[in-house]
């Protein structure tokens, strides 16, 4: 089967990685020849910009949250196959609040998740020292700790994947964008690039992320997203990268104002929802510059005599379906999509999961969250 591939942020090159793989060592067909299509480079997009945040932390869908928890132990076992990397760090996560009905809320949470059984757990002031003794909280403040959570270098893992996919035998096509299905008879048999060639497929698998709706709409589907542009959007974020600064952070932090961990080359990477709150296409440079600053102040009061100053900011956009989950599945023949906000978290599950289904074997875990569910 030949099997096209367009995008390779983390959600692509996750896939591609498990489908260039030979049958013996998972589900991929025999005879598979994959083709993966990047615009840039592999995670160089949302994956390498994004907070990067693997979790499975919040209870409300127990449905869900199950998925997302089986999606942490295929993490575990694809970092494991891979000499456990160093851009992978399950290194837990602690959040904190002062504010009283915040505190109730963070409560709640940890109970409903140790209930589920997830590991999730208050601790004290003393804990939080042993580890993250950088960090200062008010006294007074209500800390939960989260150890089986971490963090991914996003474009580094996608680049690894990428990599072992091709080791494998896949054809990585870098530099050039799919600016359109190819459709037949009402199958698509491919994408057309931007310099004009056609590139052939049994079947296409559009991982495209926020590019996606752009691309499917050339074959007359919608795929229900978040618009990026529309004022107030939840899509954009901005994220911050600091100067080199080690030991500083071992895990995540999420305090009331600000989120941070540890960058990919030192220092640190900083985040916070108020902020991301004001993004838009139209933000000015002086805008971002100004937000790099209110990141940079959180993170000295956070961490106090941190000596980092801001190295860039980046705006990131995120593909954020319009209810939140997974739009996974065929949608025309020979077309099949992958597009989900938390990639971080469920690229490598998804891959085992479509690459089950690619070769003929119906996964039930992935019914739910099918892309026709909004029509």
């Amino acid at each position: 089967m030949r099997i096209l591939v367009i995008g390779a942020g983390i959600v692509g090159a996750a896939l591609a990685d498990r489908l260039a793989r030979p049958a013996d060592g998972g589900r991929a067909g025999p005879g598979d020849a994959v083709t993966v299509v990047e615009e840039l480079r592999p995670g160089a997009g949302t994956s390498g910009t994004s907070y990067a945040w693997f979790n499975a932390n919040d209870p409300a869908d127990s449905a869900y949250h199950r998925f997302r928890t089986d999606a942490l132990r295929t993490w575990r076992d694809l970092a494991a196959g891979l000499g456990d990397p160093s851009w992978y760090r399950p290194a837990g996560n602690i959040a904190w609040t002062a504010d009283e009905d915040e505190k109730a809320e963070l409560a709640a949470r940890v109970d409903g998740l140790a209930r589920l059984g997830y590991a999730a757990r208050l601790i004290g002031g003393d804990r939080l020292r042993e580890l993250e003794p950088a960090v200062r909280v008010p006294d007074g403040a209500l800390i939960a700790h989260f150890p089986d959570e971490g963090f991914v270098h996003g474009g580094l893992a996608a680049q690894a994947l990428a990599q072992r996919a091709a080791e494998s035998g896949a054809r990585l096509v870098t530099g050039r964008r799919a600016v359109g299905l190819n459709v037949d008879g009402g199958r698509v048999t491919g994408a057309r690039l931007d310099d004009g060639r056609d590139l052939d497929a049994d079947l296409t698998i559009c991982a495209a992320g926020r590019h996606a709706p752009a691309l499917l709409a050339t074959a007359g589907i919608v795929l229900p997203l978040v618009d990026p542009s529309k004022p107030g959007s939840a899509a954009p974020c901005l994220v911050a990268t600091t100067t080199p600064v080690s030991g500083v952070l071992n895990g995540l932090i999420h305090a009331p104002e600000l989120s941070a961990r540890p960058a990919e080359h030192g220092g640190l990477v900083l985040e916070a929802y108020d902020i991301d709150a004001g993004i838009d296409d139209a933000i000015p440079a002086d805008r971002v510059e100004a937000a790099g600053a209110d990141l940079l102040a959180r993170a000295r009061t956070l961490i106090p005599g941190l000596s980092a100053d801001i190295a860039g900011v980046r705006r990131c956009v995120r593909p954020l379906p319009v209810d939140g989950y997974p739009l996974v599945g065929p949608q025309l023949p020979g077309l099949y999509t992958v597009v989900t906000h938390s990639g971080i978290t469920l690229a490598p599950h998804l891959a085992e999961l479509v690459a089950q289904e690619v070769h003929g074997s119906p996964a039930e875990a992935l019914t739910p969250y099918r892309p026709d569910r909004h029509t």
